[in-house]
């Protein structure tokens, strides 16, 4: 191997790694700023999805309930449980508890008159409530 030859590979070598190490910095840099977006995006969209994904267990455990049955103080304590565990406050007054569980009931194969009895049981008769379990029933049946 020549002097010349030996000089040229190693230009080559040196070419190489220098747009290698450019590349990897342009991609490094290009994962960096579209991690720093997705955050942003997940940040700001957290308290929705976080609403969402308590909705969609309320409708869950609503129609297992449903199914298998239990008492009324055990289904309220059970959507209690579920709301502290997704951070959610005062569940009672929460719309998506009362859309779960008429998105629940209209999963199951209730009627009309088992649809009323829950409604007068589980909202206690408060007519915003019951018209968010019907809304939630009316969305899936």
């Amino acid at each position: 191997m020549s002097i010349h030859t030996g000089f040229r590979a190693w230009a080559l070598v040196l070419a190489a790694s220098s747009v290698a190490c450019s590349i990897s910095k342009s991609v490094s840099d290009s994962i960096e700023s579209s991690s720093d977006s997705t955050s942003s995006v997940s940040s700001s969209s957290s308290p929705e999805s976080n609403e969402t994904k308590y909705r969609k267990g309320v409708e869950s455990y609503t129609k297992a309930f449903v199914v298998s049955g239990g008492s009324d103080s055990t289904f309220m304590a059970g959507i209690g449980d579920l709301a502290q565990k997704r951070g959610i406050t005062d569940w009672e007054a929460n719309d998506n508890t009362w859309l779960g569980i008429g998105r629940g009931l209209g999963g199951t194969k209730i009627d009309k008159v088992q649809l009323d009895v829950y409604e007068q049981n589980w909202a206690g008769g408060d007519a915003a409530k019951i018209k968010l379990i019907q809304k939630g029933f009316d969305q899936v049946r």
